[in-house]
């Protein structure tokens, strides 16, 4: 009894003053270093530690000290020993366990034994709610008189008391954590946040908004009305201010914010009442994100789109005007090259063996000129029938390798001008095709001849044809100047000449063969492509279908 009482006497020794102290401290860490310090006074230890269990069950974080030497520095973090990890001691009650060997402790505790020179701990655990929230910890140096054996039961009776006030300065820490986080968060966000009151008087603001008001400081704002500022009145972020502290949620997702004539925002802005537990409201929180260059964005490329569909519409005009302009030139010029042409032809037909040789010669020349430039009529006029979908096919049978011989003996000669070697190669049977015997020979007289004009002397130039199921495959092979890769998705187009400086003779063109063979081919069902590359060479095919499109 007399132990007993001996016991309640010194703990009130060390608990009197140790509140005294905590009810007027204002610093959890000061605090628990006073419980430290109690604890120290109670057991008679050289100094004293208090730890935190973390969540992770196996360690703790030294959250109060008592006495430790100023030359060591307490660990931040201890392992738990096994005995407690393993929750061999029962968690309903504080336990204590005295430690005079550390042979089977984890390696840190070791670690700090030999650091401190401790020569005897008795570790306590703090319960509270069944559950350990934290250790205290009595040390003796080596060389110390050992605890006393009640030394234990102090410890557990001594945890019992400050279970209650550890857990409140526990959870001060925890909040004072939790408070630094956020104000961190508040401060750094990428949005603005602003905090008033009901009568609009300002109580926080962060430094992304107080940087959009214009101002250096957030004491320049704080405690001042919101409805001082004059941009916040001419944007209309008054009127939202006023819905959210009358309890009403606003936002607007492009508020034009004037700070000055050369500096603006366009901000999304939502309000988010607060109210008293009453439900009567007592000020609203503002949310701003700045969505300038959104905006300024979306603003950009709307207008990039009004002029490049003003362009488009002007493109379009002039593309019509062009080609009601071939066309018209186109017929106008047809009648009067046909009348040239049948007087041309009477005069060769009927008066040749009569005509002067050098006449005949002139002649001659004057018939070659007409014909092409009543070829180029004919082109230009084919270029309006396919724009308006008005070209007529005319299909018949016809055998594609006979007409490609044809071509291909009528223009060797062209070839052997520049010495170049001009073939053929049908593989296999050729079936008869449905198919526009003038159109198609157009197709291949054009490309064909655009291959001898684009091969270098002494050139070559292979013409193929087989047979590929429901298609007939010609293709027409040269190993000329080729294409550059950004011209190979224009040579289609109307008028559109590749020029090339590695020919001997400029290729005299305007550009309408390639574009009206595809209209031909497509009216036909079929397909051409190209494939080149600059220095070797391009490959034109065509794709006929045996049957033509209904």
């Amino acid at each position: 009894m007399a132990d007993e009482s001996d016991l309640r006497l010194r703990l009130f020794e060390v608990l009197k003053p140790m509140f005294a102290e905590l009810r007027s401290s204002t610093d959890p860490l000061r605090s628990m270093d006073t419980v430290a310090e109690a604890m120290v006074r109670l057991t008679g230890a050289d100094y004293g530690l208090v730890t935190f269990m973390n969540p992770d069950g196996k360690s703790g974080n030294t959250v109060g000290t008592a006495r430790v030497p100023p030359d060591v520095t307490p660990p931040v973090t201890i392992s738990v020993i096994r005995e407690y990890r393993d929750m061999r001691i029962p968690t309903a009650a504080p336990s204590a366990l005295r430690l005079e060997k550390f042979e089977d402790v984890p390696d840190d505790i070791r670690e700090n034994v030999r650091l401190f020179g401790i020569g005897e701990v008795i570790t306590c655990t703090i319960v509270l709610r069944g559950e350990v929230v934290g250790f205290l910890n009595s040390i003796k140096k080596l060389g110390s008189p050992p605890f006393l054996p009640d030394t234990e039961a102090a410890m557990e009776e001594f945890s019992s008391i400050v279970a209650i006030p550890v857990e409140n300065i526990k959870s001060s820490l925890q909040l004072r954590k939790t408070v630094h986080e956020a104000s961190k968060m508040f401060d750094t966000a990428p949005i603005g946040i602003m905090l008033v009151d009901a009568k609009g008087i300002i109580k926080s603001i962060n430094p992304n908004l107080v940087k959009t008001f214009g101002k250096k400081a957030a004491e320049e704002l704080v405690g001042t009305s919101v409805f001082e500022m004059q941009s916040v009145n001419r944007s209309g972020m008054d009127t939202l201010l006023i819905h959210g502290m009358d309890g009403h949620p606003s936002e607007k997702t492009d508020l034009h914010l004037v700070i000055a004539p050369d500096r603006a925002y366009y901000l999304h802005v939502k309000i988010s009442p607060l109210t008293k537990a009453t439900g009567e409201p007592e000020g609203a929180v503002l949310v701003a994100m700045d969505i300038s260059s959104k905006v300024r964005l979306e603003n950009q490329l709307e207008r990039s789109y009004e002029k490049l569909t003003q362009t488009f519409q002007e493109l379009e005009r002039v593309t019509k005007m062009k080609t009601q302009f071939i066309d018209v030139v186109s017929h106008e010029l047809r009648t009067p090259l046909t009348v040239m042409r049948g007087y041309v032809d009477m005069v060769e037909s009927e008066y040749s063996q009569k005509l002067d040789p050098k006449f005949a010669q002139k002649l001659k020349i004057i018939k070659a000129n007409t014909d092409k430039l009543y070829g180029l009529v004919e082109s230009m006029l084919d270029v309006s029938r396919l724009e308006k979908g008005s070209m007529q096919i005319h299909p018949e049978p016809l055998k594609i390798d006979t007409v490609l011989e044809e071509i291909v003996n009528a223009r060797t000669k062209d070839a052997q001008e520049k010495n170049q070697t001009l073939t053929l190669g049908v593989e296999g049977s050729i079936p008869l095709l449905m198919a526009d015997r003038r159109r198609i020979r157009d197709v291949f007289n054009h490309v064909i001849d655009n291959a001898v004009k684009y091969t270098q002397e002494e050139g070559r130039v292979h013409v193929g044809v087989r047979d590929e199921g429901k298609m007939v495959h010609v293709w027409v092979r040269d190993n000329g100047v080729g294409i550059p890769l950004e011209n190979l998705g224009r040579i289609f187009d109307r008028f559109y000449i590749v020029a090339s400086n590695d020919l001997a003779h400029p290729v005299d063109r305007i550009g309408l063969s390639l574009p009206i063979s595809k209209g031909i081919v497509e009216a036909h069902g079929g397909r051409l492509c190209v494939e080149s590359q600059v220095g070797k060479g391009s490959v034109f095919h065509i794709e006929l279908p045996k049957e033509p499109p209904r």
